[in-house]
């Protein structure tokens, strides 16, 4: 019976030491996880200069895809989802007024709407709420890299 029980406790040590380290891995890429999301969020807070700038999505998009997100809690998660969403809209309507502008400059002139093209009021009206937009995205963003979890 002692010849079963030395492999028995050998396999078993085996195994806790596999999940210690993978306790050990999984921390190490949450805190590298963390700041490559916070270098983001920086990056996409210093673009927000009223100018309609598309801002990154990149670590996100990745740590969405690959599953890395699973390393975060979920209230973390939530926080994060929430603001990144906002961003994809953001970028959709600057993507949006970016082609409004085309139109505006090289589309029809015979089109009158309020003394201006209808493409160019569109184009300004469009750019107006993109600057109001970005003023609350901005506020959003410096509050969440206020969190102190993120700050980690």
């Amino acid at each position: 019976m002692s010849f079963v029980i030395g492999p028995f406790f050998g396999v078993l040590g085996a195994f806790a030491l596999q999940r210690l380290y993978g306790w050990y891995r999984d921390s190490q890429n949450e805190k590298k996880l963390k700041e490559s999301l916070r270098s983001e969020l920086e990056r996409c807070l210093a673009l927000l200069t009223g100018k309609g700038n598309l801002l990154p999505v990149m670590m996100w998009n990745s740590a969405v895809s690959s599953g890395d997100v699973k390393l975060l809690s979920y209230d973390e998660r939530t926080q994060l989802s929430g603001v990144y969403f906002e961003i994809e809209n953001h970028n959709y309507e600057a993507k949006r007024v970016r082609d409004s502008a085309i139109v505006a400059q090289t589309g029809p002139r015979d089109v009158i709407l309020n003394g201006k093209k209808a493409s160019l009021a569109y184009w300004v009206k469009s750019s107006e709420a993109l600057r109001e937009n970005e003023g609350n995205l901005k506020q959003r963003i410096s509050e969440l890299l206020k969190a102190s979890w993120l700050k980690e």
